[in-house]
């Protein structure tokens, strides 16, 4: 009996094997499958009536890789570097099969399912599938002979872009690399397998460079086919590496050692080399808070409000959504959702600021189209999804009314009422507010179980995340609404409690009112935002202030100081920056200074507006600064989560990293604190208390956390 094999025989003896457990919507290479897999090839091997195999999938999917899972159990680097090498074994015996054996893939085959499908001598696939060995991702490299396999297959330059990437590759794509010989429907995938099996000639195995190939190709020959050209490529591959991951991310590195040191050797060599680098990797910080974000997205895709919204509209989702504001968020999200194939009602009485976002969306899909990924004709039918206009016409049909206008209360409560005065009985209504509590903006509703907060990140097209404030009035319903929207829409969704600044501009104004307070003391403009990407941020303090904009910035500035008076500082010269007419970038005028749009360097008549006499220059070491940013960041998070606003530390990480550009390598801030230690981190904010004020007065959640040595996630290693 076999549980994740069904195994069938054609009157010619070709084996076919369907791999999935009926029990299970995918297929993962976890250990069990792995067992029988490995039983299964040891039985076929000692068969000599078999003429061919042929493996495909009884799921969807062909198979998505390993069982992550499995990776925590892994209690030393040497368990994880067997656990890669036990592969090996298994693909191996896969590898050295006496017949032809094909991987007939449909769907996704990614990671270990790729692996599984180069060991085997041929790749048929549907125009759909989907090939890619995502590792990198995760902070590993592949485990189970990626790294040896497909550099030998497609080259070292393709099959290096695959690896340090993550790339995902599809059809015909796949077939122009090599990677696959045939792309055809996925209704005849099968019997094109059995015809390539039926054949009868099990094909030679792909060496690293052939004859033929130099002979096609000049570049390959001066390139990968020798030793100096493969020093070169080496040496690209190892500067791209750095100027990417500025040193942050060591699985790049372990990847380009695993590729090159044994390229042109024996492949056995190549995979103990692997499995070595495998192992190490898999106990780095880095891997572990990859993986941490891993599960912490995989949790936050499951809607908490589902059973209300499906008693409400059972599977339906929002067909019609109606967007108010056409500046840069309005446009931005509009786009989005008729790039998503959602009807939208654009509604601005700016009618350039519409045309202006009809243009933008335009461009969108314009840029699609020249690199591929919409056809032409399509970009019709995007551009037929937006409907712009300059009233609430026609919004009385909407199921959805998201409101992006500039941050003033009583006009978000204006647009409130209009929209209700026309709304059905179940029309939701959304805010896009950074800061405004939603509670205000619903304090004169009519309905306001129907309304909560949608806050998008700009640029909404870019920026993955969502955070959806909810009331303690609204309705569950309402809520799956929103949820439902943006899982169409894309987005990594995190629902919050309505508060002042809800959760990511509460924690990012602490961060960025440090920051403006080191700028007051003496320190460099350039010091600051260069201790901050140090640490790990893609940009510094400073800077960001100028791309969200200075008075955008000063705004929720103000608005959390008078929420948190006794905890958030501000420095004296932030209102003669905004008096002095600095926007940021928007207007080529803030912290820095700006040429045709491009940063050129800082603006130093800023130092002295941040006091009334001359600047004094005070050096501050990067660590100090990098210091009280990070920790009181961390520290604003953990009482976000304390007071309720973030309903599970999984969210304060999500939040952190794909809205705030929290380092992933880092896992997010509270799994940072789980990598330093509660205790240690309770120290270091003990320490900032004293010399800095009760600004940084420890959370008593971290202070619980560690007087029981406990961890915000206790069930990872």
């Amino acid at each position: 009996m076999t549980q994740y094999f069904k195994a069938e025989r054609t009157t010619d003896n070709i084996q076919i094997l369907r791999m999935g457990a009926p029990d299970k919507p995918v297929t993962v290479l976890g250990e069990p499958l792995l067992r029988e897999l490995n039983d299964i090839l040891d039985d076929l091997a000692e068969r000599k009536e078999i003429k061919g195999l042929i493996l495909i999938s009884a799921k969807k999917d062909f198979a998505l890789g390993a069982d992550i899972n499995e990776f925590a159990h892994f209690k030393s680097i040497d368990e994880a570097r067997n656990a890669s090498l036990q592969m090996h074994g298994i693909l191996n015996k896969l590898d050295n099969l006496p017949f032809t054996t094909v991987a007939a893939i449909d769907g996704q085959a990614l990671g270990g399912g790729l692996e599984l499908a180069l060991a085997c001598d041929v790749r048929v696939i549907s125009e759909t599938a989907t090939l890619a060995l995502p590792e990198i991702q995760l902070g590993l490299i592949p485990g189970g002979g990626g790294t040896q396999r497909l550099p030998r297959l497609i080259g070292l330059t393709n099959g290096l872009d695959m690896i340090l990437t993550g790339k995902r590759v599809t059809g015909k794509k796949a077939v122009k690399l090599g990677l696959a010989t045939a792309a055809v429907h996925p209704q005849i995938l099968e019997q094109v397998a059995l015809d390539i099996v039926r054949k009868g000639k099990k094909p030679a195995k792909k060496a690293a460079f052939s004859t033929k190939t130099i002979g096609n190709d000049i570049l390959h020959f001066a390139t990968e086919a020798n030793p100096f050209g493969r020093a070169i490529v080496q040496k690209k591959a190892r500067e791209e590496i750095d100027k990417n991951t500025r040193g942050f991310y060591p699985a790049a590195y372990k990847a380009l050692e695993a590729v090159f040191a044994a390229f042109d050797r024996k492949i056995d060599k190549g995979l103990e080399l692997e499995a070595k680098l495998f192992g190490e990797l898999a106990f780095t910080r880095e891997s572990r808070s990859l993986i941490h974000l891993f599960h912490a997205t995989t949790a936050a895709k499951r809607n908490p409000y589902a059973d209300a919204g499906k008693k409400e509209f059972g599977d339906a989702g929002p067909e019609l959504i109606g967007v108010v504001g056409s500046g840069f968020m309005g446009a931005g999200i509009a786009t989005v959702l008729a790039d998503k194939d959602v009807r939208v009602m654009l509604s601005d009485p700016n009618k350039d600021s519409t045309k202006r976002a009809m243009a933008g969306a335009y461009k969108y899909f314009m840029k699609k189209v020249k690199r591929g990924r919409l056809k032409p004709f399509d970009l019709s039918i995007k551009m037929a999804h937006l409907s712009p206009g300059s009233a609430l016409q026609g919004f009385k049909s909407a199921d959805l009314v998201i409101e992006a206008v500039f941050e003033d209360l009583g006009l978000k409560q204006e647009i409130l009422a209009q929209a209700e005065s026309k709304a059905h009985p179940k029309q939701v209504f959304a805010s896009n507010t950074s800061a405004l509590p939603i509670s205000r903006i619903a304090a004169k509703a009519k309905h306001p179980e129907r309304v909560l907060g949608m806050h998008f990140f700009s640029p909404v097209e870019k920026m993955p995340l969502l955070e959806i404030v909810v009331t303690d009035k609204t309705a569950d319903w309402a809520a799956d609404r929103a949820f439902r929207v943006g899982l169409k829409m894309g987005k990594q969704i995190i629902v919050v409690k309505d508060s002042p600044g809800f959760y990511t501009t509460r924690a990012l104004a602490f961060f960025l009112a440090e920051a403006s307070l080191l700028l007051e003391e003496g320190s460099n403009i350039e010091e600051i935002d260069s201790a901050l990407t140090d640490f790990g941020f893609p940009v510094g303090p400073i800077t960001l202030m100028d791309e969200v904009g200075i008075d955008v910035g000063i705004h929720v500035l103000d608005e959390m100081n008078q929420s948190f008076p006794d905890r958030v500082k501000l420095p004296n010269g932030l209102d003669a920056i905004q008096k002095s007419g600095r926007l940021g970038r928007k207007n080529g005028k803030g912290f820095f200074t700006y040429e045709e749009g491009k940063k050129v360097g800082p603006d130093e008549s800023i130092y002295e507006l941040m006091g009334d006499d001359k600047r004094t220059y005070k050096f501050v070491p990067p660590e100090d600064i990098g210091d009280r940013c990070v920790y009181i960041f961390i520290n604003e998070t953990i009482r976000c989560l304390e007071e309720g606003v973030l309903n599970h530390a999984y969210d304060g990480d999500i939040g952190a990293v794909f809205g705030l550009g929290f380092p992933p390598f880092l896992g997010g801030p509270l799994k940072y604190v789980d990598h330093l230690g509660a205790k240690n981190v309770l120290n270091k904010l003990k320490s900032l208390e004293e010399k800095f004020g009760a600004r940084f007065a420890p959370a008593k959640l971290l202070q619980d956390l560690a007087a029981k040595d406990g961890k915000f996630f206790p069930e990872e290693n």
